[in-house]
C-alpha cells in the first residue's frame, strides 16, 4: 500500500517498533514511545536486494528523519531520494549503503570548509606571477600536498590546531622545511616555506583560517645559512667545444629541442618565456617578435630583434610546427603541448656538461661577453635581458625601448656565437 504524506503524519507511535510500507520497498519507521513520555520518531528507511537475485540478502539504508526543516526529509524527497540510491546500485553493481556512506563523508568534509588542496588550487588561480603558473603547482603536487595532505581542512593546519599525533600545524610545516635543510636543498627549503606562506595568507583573506594562525610564517629560525650562487655557465672560450658536442647530438635531442638550445643561446631568455612561443607572436613585418607580459618576470610585452641566423632557425621548425600553435610542439611533452622548460637544461646534463653550463647562466654569458668582447653598454644588454632598468621613478616615465641599438646587439651576439662554432 502506497501512503500520502497526510497519511504518513497521522500514523501514530505505539508501543512497539512499527514499518509501514510506503511503497517501492521504502519503510515509515516508528520508533515506540517509552515509559519517560519520550520516542515515537518518524523515519524512512529503503530496503533492496545485494546483490539481486537469490542469493542476495536484504540490506537496510537509511534515509533519514521524517518531517519540514533542515535535515529532515518529506515522503516525496525520501521517495525521490530512495529512488535515486536504486538506480546508483543498479547501474554500478554496489552496495546502496555505499552511496549514503559517501554523501555523509561529503556533508562532514564540507562542515570543515575547504581542503588543503582547495586552498592551492584557489591560491595559483588567484595569483598572476609567473612561477605561480608554472613552478609552483609541481612544488605543491609533489612536496607539499603530499605531506600535509590535500583532504586536511586548511583549518586544521593552524598554527595552533593539533593534528595527527598531536602536532600542530607549525610543526608539519617545519617538518617539510627542515627536511629540505637537512638534505643540503637550503635555497628549495625557503622556496617551500615561501609558497605555502602565500598559499596560508590566501586562506586567511577568504576566511578560512583565523588571522595570525599562518604556521608558515618566518622566523629567525627559519633563516638558512645558504649563500645564493650564480647558475654555472662555461667560460667564453670553452664554447667551441661546447658547439661541438651539440652538433654530434650524442644525447639524441630531438629537431625540437636542440632548435629550443639554439634558440636560448642566441635570444638568452628564460626557458620559461621561450619554450610556450606561439607562431603568431612573430611580428616579421617589423622582423620582431612580441612575447606578451604574462610570459615575462616584468609583466611587460618584451621585444627580441630577429637575426638572421634566427630567423634560420625557426624557418626550420616551420616545417615541422608550422601548422601547430606552438613554436616548438612537442607530443613528448606530458604536462604542456610545448616543450617541457626543464628539457633544455637536461640536454645539457645529457651531453655531460651538468653543474657547469645551465640556460639560465647564458643570461650571465651574454651580459659579459656583451661589454668585455663586444663591446656594448651594459644597460643596453640589461634592456634585452628584460631587467628592470633604475629606480621605480625612472621605471614610471621612460619608455624608451632602444630597439635600433639593441637590434646591433643582438646581430653582433649571433654572429659571435658562430664565431664560437655555433652551427644553425
Amino acid at each position: 500500500m502506497s501512503l500520502s504524506d497526510s497519511q504518513v503524519k497521522a500514523v501514530k507511535a505505539g508501543p512497539r517498533r512499527q514499518n509501514v510500507s510506503v511503497g517501492d520497498s521504502l519503510f515509515l519507521v516508528i520508533e515506540p514511545f517509552r515509559d519517560n513520555g519520550k520516542g515515537g520518531g518518524k523515519s524512512f528507511e529503503g530496503r533492496m536486494r545485494f546483490p539481486p537475485g537469490r542469493k542476495g540478502k536484504q540490506v537496510p539504508v537509511r534515509i533519514g528523519v521524517y518531517g519540514r526543516g533542515v535535515g529532515k526529509w518529506s515522503l516525496k524527497e525520501a521517495r525521490d531520494e530512495w529512488d535515486r540510491i536504486r538506480s546508483w546500485s543498479r547501474e554500478t553493481g554496489r552496495d546502496p549503503r555505499e552511496l549514503k556512506n559517501n554523501d555523509r563523508q561529503t556533508q562532514v568534509q564540507d562542515s570543515l570548509g575547504p581542503t588543503f588542496a582547495d586552498a592551492c588550487q584557489s591560491y595559483l588561480s588567484h595569483s598572476s606571477s609567473k612561477a605561480s603558473r608554472n613552478e609552483y603547482p609541481n612544488l605543491l603536487d609533489h612536496q607539499v600536498i603530499p605531506r600535509l595532505g590535500g583532504d586536511t581542512p586548511v583549518a586544521h593546519l593552524s598554527w595552533d590546531h593539533k593534528g595527527p599525533g598531536g602536532k600542530n600545524g607549525r610543526e608539519r610545516v617545519m617538518e617539510i622545511f627542515r627536511s629540505k635543510v637537512a638534505d643540503g636543498k637550503a635555497p628549495q627549503a625557503d622556496k617551500l616555506l615561501m609558497v605555502m606562506r602565500g598559499v596560508f595568507d590566501h586562506a586567511i583573506d577568504q576566511g578560512w583560517m583565523d588571522r595570525d594562525q599562518n604556521p608558515a610564517l618566518g622566523t629567525k629560525g627559519t633563516k638558512t645559512k645558504h649563500k645564493a650562487t650564480p647558475h654555472p655557465t662555461l667560460p667564453w672560450d670553452q664554447l667551441p667545444q661546447f658547439f661541438n658536442d651539440l652538433e654530434k647530438n650524442q644525447a639524441n635531442g630531438t629537431l625540437v629541442l636542440c632548435s629550443a638550445v639554439k634558440v636560448v643561446l642566441m635570444t638568452f631568455l628564460r626557458v620559461g618565456s621561450l619554450v610556450p612561443m606561439l607562431w603568431e607572436e612573430l611580428d616579421e613585418s617589423r622582423d620582431l617578435w612580441v612575447i606578451p607580459g604574462s610570459r615575462m618576470k616584468t609583466g611587460h610585452n618584451h621585444l627580441v630583434p630577429l637575426t638572421d641566423p634566427l630567423k634560420e632557425v625557426l624557418e626550420s621548425l616551420r616545417k615541422v610546427n608550422g601548422a601547430q600553435e606552438f613554436v616548438f610542439a612537442s607530443p613528448r611533452s606530458r604536462s604542456t603541448p610545448y616543450l617541457n622548460p626543464y628539457s633544455i637544461n637536461q640536454h645539457f646534463i645529457r651531453m655531460g656538461y651538468k653543474g657547469v653550463q645551465t640556460a639560465h647562466g647564458l643570461r650571465r654569458t651574454a651580459l659579459t661577453v656583451g661589454q668585455d668582447v663586444l663591446g656594448f653598454p651594459a644597460e643596453l644588454i640589461q634592456r634585452q635581458l628584460s631587467h628592470a632598468i633604475g629606480d621605480k621613478v625612472r621605471q614610471s616615465y621612460d619608455d624608451s625601448t632602444l630597439l635600433d641599438e639593441r637590434r646591433k646587439f643582438m646581430i653582433a651576439w649571433c654572429d659571435a656565437l658562430l664565431a664560437q662554432g655555433m652551427k644553425i
